[in-house]
């Protein structure tokens, strides 16, 4: 599953913690750059905000929340772009995040 593809997929961005991501058995070897499908030269090792590693989400695939086998990696083309400063690498589905609310508000506005 490429990100760049998908409108409603963005990467966290807040300031990554001690946590070190994971990903899951689909996305072993796999580049968790924002945009990045890159399976060769891994490089430098992931980490994840505090928020993102809390409760049921420790130690799930950042990609896709399954459960994570291996530790994520940065491909050296995205540490040389800076993207392994850009932040937290999880996905959230901003789309599903937004129906969401539109159901809780039209829940609570029509009371």
């Amino acid at each position: 599953m490429s990100t760049k593809h998908h409108s409603d997929l963005q990467q966290c961005g807040k300031l990554p913690g001690i946590a070190i991501a994971r990903v899951g058995a689909r996305h072993d070897g796999q580049c968790v750059g924002f945009g990045c499908d890159s399976f060769v030269r891994p490089c430098v090792l992931a980490r994840v905000c505090d928020e993102c590693n809390y409760g049921s989400s420790e130690g799930r695939c950042v990609i896709t929340g399954e459960p994570g086998v291996a530790n994520a990696y940065y491909c050296v083309e995205c540490v040389r772009l800076g993207k392994d400063r850009d932040g937290c690498p999880k996905i959230i589905n901003v789309g599903s995040a937004k129906k969401d609310l539109f159901y809780a508000k039209s829940r609570f506005q029509s009371k």
